[in-house]
Protein backbone atom coordinates (compact mmCIF):
# COMPACT_ATOMS: atom_id res chain seq x y z
CA UNK A 1 0.00 0.00 0.00
CA UNK A 2 2.91 2.54 0.70
CA UNK A 3 4.84 1.67 -2.41
CA UNK A 4 1.47 2.43 -4.12
CA UNK A 5 1.24 5.73 -2.74
CA UNK A 6 4.98 6.57 -3.44
CA UNK A 7 3.58 5.59 -7.08
CA UNK A 8 1.01 8.04 -7.27
CA UNK A 9 2.67 10.83 -5.43
CA UNK A 10 5.90 10.29 -7.91
CA UNK A 11 3.48 10.55 -11.14
CA UNK A 12 1.14 13.08 -9.40
CA UNK A 13 4.57 15.27 -8.75
CA UNK A 14 6.48 14.47 -12.10
CA UNK A 15 3.31 15.53 -14.18
CA UNK A 16 2.87 18.24 -12.28
CA UNK A 17 6.43 19.78 -12.83
CA UNK A 18 5.80 19.13 -16.61
CA UNK A 19 3.00 20.89 -16.74
CA UNK A 20 4.34 23.71 -14.70
CA UNK A 21 7.34 24.57 -16.86
CA UNK A 22 4.85 26.29 -19.64
CA UNK A 23 2.04 27.53 -17.98
CA UNK A 24 3.67 29.76 -15.00
CA UNK A 25 1.23 28.85 -12.46
CA UNK A 26 -1.32 26.08 -12.69
CA UNK A 27 -1.59 25.91 -9.09
CA UNK A 28 -0.91 28.49 -6.37
CA UNK A 29 -0.66 26.48 -3.62
CA UNK A 30 1.57 24.08 -4.47
CA UNK A 31 5.36 25.59 -5.20
CA UNK A 32 7.17 23.61 -8.18
CA UNK A 33 9.97 23.43 -5.54
CA UNK A 34 7.71 21.05 -3.22
CA UNK A 35 6.60 18.97 -6.28
CA UNK A 36 10.18 18.95 -7.03
CA UNK A 37 10.84 17.47 -3.22
CA UNK A 38 7.66 15.34 -3.26
CA UNK A 39 8.61 13.68 -6.60
CA UNK A 40 12.65 13.28 -5.08
CA UNK A 41 11.72 11.56 -1.97
CA UNK A 42 8.64 9.53 -3.13
CA UNK A 43 11.28 8.61 -6.54
CA UNK A 44 14.04 7.62 -3.69
CA UNK A 45 11.45 5.59 -1.38
CA UNK A 46 10.87 3.63 -4.80
CA UNK A 47 14.50 3.18 -5.04
CA UNK A 48 15.53 5.34 -7.75
CA UNK A 49 18.10 7.40 -7.11
CA UNK A 50 17.09 11.32 -9.14
CA UNK A 51 19.20 13.62 -7.75
CA UNK A 52 22.02 12.68 -9.91
CA UNK A 53 20.19 14.45 -12.25
CA UNK A 54 19.50 17.45 -9.91
CA UNK A 55 22.63 19.33 -9.38
CA UNK A 56 21.65 21.17 -6.41
CA UNK A 57 19.69 18.51 -4.77
CA UNK A 58 23.31 16.02 -4.10
CA UNK A 59 24.42 15.58 0.02
CA UNK A 60 27.15 17.47 0.34
CA UNK A 61 30.47 15.79 1.66
CA UNK A 62 32.01 17.08 4.53
CA UNK A 63 35.99 17.21 4.18
CA UNK A 64 38.56 17.71 7.35
CA UNK A 65 38.51 20.73 8.78
CA UNK A 66 40.72 23.53 7.34
CA UNK A 67 43.31 23.22 10.35
CA UNK A 68 44.05 20.73 12.72
CA UNK A 69 45.35 22.22 15.47
CA UNK A 70 43.49 23.57 18.46
CA UNK A 71 41.38 26.78 18.25
CA UNK A 72 42.27 29.36 20.91
CA UNK A 73 39.80 32.20 21.84
CA UNK A 74 41.33 35.08 22.94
Amino acid sequence: MKRRIAWVLATVSGLYLLVAVPIPDPLPIVDEATALLIFVKSMAYLGYDVTRWIPFMKKAKRGKPSHSGPTVDV
